[in-house]
C-alpha cells in the first residue's frame, strides 16, 4: 500500500493512540497495530483495527478510568 499523503511505501508497525474521552479522561491505547509509512511517518489504522479500539474505549469508560494507558493486545 502506499502512502495516501506522500506516496511512499506502508509497513506493518504499531501506533501510540491517544483519546480525550472527556475534559477529565485520557487514555492512550499503546501498540495498536497500524501501516505506518517509512517516508513521512503517517499512520493508517485499518477498519477492523479501528472497531476494536471503539469497543475497548467503550470498556475504559464503563470502568470509569480517567487517566491511563491500555495495551491494545490485552485489552483488545
Amino acid at each position: 500500500m502506499l502512502c495516501p499523503l506522500c506516496k511512499g511505501n506502508m509497513e506493518k508497525s504499531v501506533a501510540n493512540l491517544p483519546y480525550r474521552l472527556s475534559e477529565r479522561n485520557l487514555v492512550v491505547l499503546v501498540n495498536v497495530p497500524a501501516l505506518v509509512c517509512e517516508q513521512c511517518g503517517d499512520e493508517y489504522i485499518e477498519i477492523d483495527v479501528v472497531r476494536n479500539v471503539e469497543k475497548v474505549l467503550e470498556r475504559v469508560r464503563g470502568d470509569g478510568i480517567s487517566m491511563g494507558f491500555v495495551e491494545y493486545a490485552l485489552a483488545a
